[in-house]
């Protein structure tokens, strides 16, 4: 049985009439006549009662007309859902943002313009830490990690594609409370006596060591070096008195009270990118993407 001799069929059964129905699908009335036979002679019933005055169905025919035409409409469905799919018609989106981010920045507008675009598509969003995004778009948790690019140096580039979509410069973050946030002038240099609160490199390698440039840099060493498993962890410890760190203006600690903001000069800007694995062939990835870099 195949869906050649069910279409004869239909076509046959909606104009009880085998001249007809062969003209409506482009074939001959003889090769329309065999497929509803060879149909019959498989399912070892007979569809229709033919007559030189006219056709009709038969009892099993008709039962038979009625699924047959449900099936197709299925089978027509589930095609266009497939090829919508491949166009990211409709879909999943999962996305990691970086914990601490700013999303407003960069995230509503683009969503907006893919919900306006693929309606279908459905976004889910969650919050990480560098190390949580990295695992998740590894293991396919989540299609999209929104990170920050030094971060890459813990991925296995060979696994993974990303792009550039946002830009924010670096900046020194303290407490309020330290006696250096009352200083009128702001020596890079007093920061050789205090502690710095850095990321730690069991969880961001690249994190770790782009702080370390940035004392560098700016020609101090700090006196000793705290750990923090995350940006939010980092932050608390500031606010706490600490020490200083090392974060972006996109960074919520912009709107912290608590903390006192101090831009970096001597550095090139920090680039969020959107990651996700090469082998991973969701149609909605470039879809969101290709708005993000706009």
């Amino acid at each position: 049985m195949t869906t050649f001799q069910i279409q004869c069929f239909l076509s046959a059964a909606e104009t009880l009439n085998f001249t007809e129905a062969a003209n409506q699908m482009f074939i001959a009335q003889s090769s329309l006549s065999r497929n509803i036979s060879r149909l019959e002679a498989e399912l070892n019933v007979t569809l229709f009662v033919r007559t030189k005055k006219y056709v009709r169905l038969t009892p099993a025919g008709t039962v038979l007309y009625a699924e047959y035409s449900k099936l197709l409409k299925m089978a027509d469905y589930a095609l266009e859902k497939a090829r919508n799919a491949e166009l990211g018609e409709n879909g999943n989106l999962r996305l990691g943002v970086l914990e601490t981010q700013r999303s407003e920045n960069f995230l509503p507008a683009q969503l907006n313009r893919l919900r306006q675009s693929h309606p279908h598509v459905q976004v889910d969003i969650i919050s990480g830490t560098f190390r949580e995004l990295r695992e998740a778009v590894l293991d396919n948790t989540i299609d999209i990690a929104l990170t920050l690019s030094f971060d890459l140096e813990d991925f296995n580039t060979e696994e993974i594609v990303y792009q550039t979509f946002f830009r924010s410069r670096p900046k020194c973050v303290i407490s309020k409370s330290s006696p250096l946030a009352s200083l009128p002038d702001f020596d890079w240099s007093v920061l050789s006596s205090e502690t710095m609160i850095a990321i730690s490199p069991e969880e961001s390698k690249g994190a770790y060591q782009h702080i370390l440039q940035f004392c560098e840099r700016h020609d101090f060493t700090p006196a000793e070096i705290v750990y923090a498993n995350s940006i939010q962890n980092a932050l608390l410890k500031v606010e706490a008195g600490l020490g200083f760190s090392v974060m972006d203006e996109n960074c919520i600690s912009d709107a912290n009270a608590a903390v006192l903001s101090v831009p970096f000069y001597k550095t090139d800007p920090l680039s969020l990118i959107a990651v996700w694995r090469k082998n991973n062939l969701n149609p909605a990835i470039p879809l969101f993407t290709n708005l993000l870099i706009e």
